[in-house]
């Protein structure tokens, strides 16, 4: 299932999703007159409104700089987080292929993940660009502060994964646009195991079956992160309690239900279809198991999915 926003509602934080690929027979939400007048115009067509809300974010894992002995000019002026260049060299998740004789790359928590502090943040090709390629809104379409999972730093530059297409983008951010903070956790999605780890600090913490994309409409593999994470009120929709949407886009779906083809871990009001290939590209978890990884990981977190 693809995460498609169709409105957002007064106050910023609730919003309306789209839901594409439901049960059989939803019907539209009863939701207020200006959310459906919103719905509307947007030209959206869904089949149910889902009222979400953004849970508070956690307070930001701080880790002490470690002493270094190794001189690295490149590095060493003004690193952000006050890390030293051995630590950011080894905890910075590179950007590159996705994945290495076909298994997901290594990702070695914790990583390092940036905050935008402006109301949009320009994104550049390369740093000193003359002018930005293009931007991003802060918050995003849901009312979320825009997280970003750092991908290399050169003085006064950060550059970082993108929610973009195409996958595994990435763009060139000033340093004076971003705060700089960690997560100790990444999750690991099998395909063909059809299975969802979380790993903290390295190690395995909690496992779950879930449903990927069926073969029509495939989950993308790749390097990607937890873009948002959203809370649902009524959690007997077809996105359960939780929907955690990723920096990963549909390769067959481009626009979905009014949205951009948005790849989402979420849960299911369909729990028989877990550990098969069901979904229009998402991967979808038991409800249970969506609570317990939306409630235990921060934004930014990395995603790797491999065949």
């Amino acid at each position: 299932m693809v995460i498609a926003v169709a409105a957002i509602a007064t106050g910023g934080a609730a919003v309306a999703l789209g839901i594409a690929g439901g049960s059989p027979g939803h019907s539209a939400s009863s939701g207020a007159a200006s959310q459906r007048a919103a719905v509307k115009a947007s030209g959206a067509h869904h089949q149910k409104a889902v009222p979400i809300t953004i849970p508070p974010a956690p307070a930001p894992i701080v880790i002490p700089p470690a002493p270094s002995t190794t001189a690295d000019p490149a590095l060493a002026a003004d690193l952000p987080g006050g890390l030293s260049p051995t630590v950011w060299r080894s905890h910075v998740r590179a950007a590159g292929p996705a994945l290495v004789n076909g298994a997901p790359s290594v990702v070695n928590d914790p990583s390092v993940v940036a905050t935008a502090t402006v109301p949009s943040l320009p994104l550049y090709s390369a740093p000193g660009a003359p002018r930005p390629s293009s931007s991003l809104a802060n918050p995003n379409y849901l009312g979320a502060k825009l997280v970003l999972l750092v991908t290399g730093y050169q003085p006064g530059w950060i550059q970082a994964y993108v929610p973009v297409r195409p996958n595994e983008s990435t763009a060139w951010i000033p340093a004076g646009d971003l705060t700089i903070s960690f997560v100790p956790d990444h999750i690991v999605v099998s395909l063909s195991a059809r299975t969802l780890t979380l790993y903290h600090n390295n190690a395995p913490v909690y496992a779950t079956p879930v449903a990927p994309g069926a073969p029509s409409s495939p989950t993308p593999t790749g390097s990607f992160f937890v873009a948002y994470i959203v809370k649902l009120t009524d959690p007997g929709n077809v996105y359960g309690p939780y929907a955690m949407g990723t920096s990963a886009f549909s390769n067959t779906y481009y626009s979905f239900e009014g949205g951009p083809g948005q790849v989402g871990i979420h849960g299911t009001n369909q729990p028989w279809v877990i550990g098969s290939y069901a979904s229009h590209g998402c991967v979808r978890l038991p409800n249970n198991a969506i609570t317990a990884v939306a409630q235990y990981i921060l934004p930014g977190t990395p995603v790797e999915i491999g065949p």
